[in-house]
């Protein structure tokens, strides 16, 4: 059986783009983007005049998507010096030159670059056309090998910026679960999220988020570095019994807990203010988090008042206010 052909984009993170009078990055551009319409066009930047990819490898990739093969880009990140691990699944690729100004695609390429896309200043000689952009652990790029000899990619060292890639069955089925679970991958991208163990909170109001585009209906995507934040400032303990450590993250090295939004997300139309905020958000081990979820109402009733007492006072200060008898019937669905 032929080995499902993937791709490695390398790139810098620039630092210093500026959009809307304000310095961002190449990342945090790709990755709002992405968060707001569930879709991305990746122009890889090339001063080479040729095409990034050849056609059999596009036509490749393209009859995989069209099989119902998943098939991923990974975009490998230097971030001053640190490499960084970003992940796509590929919905399309297209050529130099292939994608037009006046296209529709141009609205899936963020702003700082997509104005020289299909001019004379267009120096992209491939597009990637992906619906995530997710990061994930960078010791998974031993998972990752080149086609053609089966090296790792990091035994790689020269600067090509494009490579054709297989990977093993381990992070393919990794990847699925991402995928399908929502959860599971909002919580590993808080996982991921690097936050100082200095960080300090303000609770204050803050604007209500943008709505996502999703498959079915558009919705209310949640920050995982607000998440982060609230974890680090609770000391990664759980915020119903702190004696509650099952183990220890691989990735942090902290006591492994997880983000509840104790005002659901979903109910956040009834909110003129953002509940996407570190005062909503409640460090968790994985025993209460399920239980939250998926315990009877009649057991959950106690977590949820002890919580609400702990936190109505942050709340109020971001402009929520709540009733604790409304709080309750958020979970009682």
């Amino acid at each position: 059986m032929k080995n499902i052909l993937h791709l490695v984009l390398k790139f810098p993170n620039i630092t210093s783009i500026m959009v809307n009078e304000k310095k961002t990055d190449t990342i945090t551009e790709h990755r709002n983007l992405c968060e707001l319409n569930n879709r991305l066009i990746w122009g890889q930047d090339s001063d080479k005049k040729i095409s990034g990819l050849a056609e059999k490898n596009r036509n490749r990739i393209k009859q995989q998507i069209n099989d119902g093969i998943n098939t991923y880009a990974f975009f490998l990140a230097d971030k001053k010096g640190e490499k960084e691990l970003y992940v796509g699944k590929m919905l399309n690729v297209y050529d130099k030159g292939e994608v037009k100004q006046n296209s529709d695609l141009i609205n899936y390429i963020p702003s700082y670059y997509s104005y020289k896309v299909g001019t004379a200043e267009d120096k992209n000689n491939l597009f990637v056309d992906v619906k995530t952009f997710l990061k994930i652990n960078k010791k998974y790029l031993s998972d990752i090998t080149i086609e053609s000899n089966k090296k790792n990619i990091m035994e790689i060292k020269n600067n090509t910026p494009v490579f054709l890639v297989n990977i093993d069955d381990k992070l393919d089925s990794l990847l699925n679960e991402l995928l399908i679970d929502k959860e599971m991958k909002f919580q590993n991208e808080v996982e991921l999220e690097e936050v100082p163990d200095s960080i300090t909170v303000t609770d204050e109001p803050k604007e209500k988020p943008k709505k996502s585009n999703g498959s079915d209906a558009s919705y209310y995507r949640r920050n995982p570095r607000i998440s982060k934040t609230a974890i680090v400032d609770v000391k990664y303990q759980c915020e119903v019994d702190k004696d509650h450590k099952h183990f220890i993250s691989k990735f942090t090295s902290q006591n492994y807990v997880e983000a509840h939004h104790l005002i659901p997300m979903e109910y956040q139309e009834k909110f003129d203010c953002s509940i996407d905020i570190e005062a909503n958000v409640v460090s968790l081990c994985v025993c209460c988090h399920k239980k939250l979820h998926h315990g009877k109402y009649e057991e959950i009733k106690p977590l949820i008042e002890r919580l609400y007492d702990e936190r109505i006072n942050r709340l109020n200060k971001c402009n929520i206010n709540l009733a604790k008898e409304k709080l309750l019937t958020y979970y009682q669905k």
